[in-house]
């Protein structure tokens, strides 16, 4: 699995280095979500408080797409991510 769901989850270990390393991550972070991913609601609270360039970076909320954005709101996804970069 890829998300672990519990601290002996052989993704745990990778899980727990890759928040340390957002925990320091100061550069500008966008969370992007969908509104209808019931495994993800509510991390882009979690993220922000945790990932300092996340902070004052309102996150994305894009309709009508599952736990794929990318897949199900590709192309809104993609204007967000380049509106976010050109800024």
């Amino acid at each position: 699995m890829l998300v672990p769901t519990s601290p002996d989850d052989p993704a745990a270990p990778a899980n727990l280095a890759a928040m340390a390393a957002l925990g320091r991550f100061t550069r500008p972070f966008l969370c992007a979500f969908s509104d209808q991913d019931p495994i993800t609601r509510g991390a882009d609270a979690v993220l922000r408080e945790h990932i300092p360039g996340a902070k004052n970076i309102a996150p994305v909320t894009i309709s009508g797409a599952g736990h794929f954005l990318q897949e199900d709101r590709g192309p809104q996804l993609a204007q967000v991510i380049a509106e976010f970069v050109h800024d």
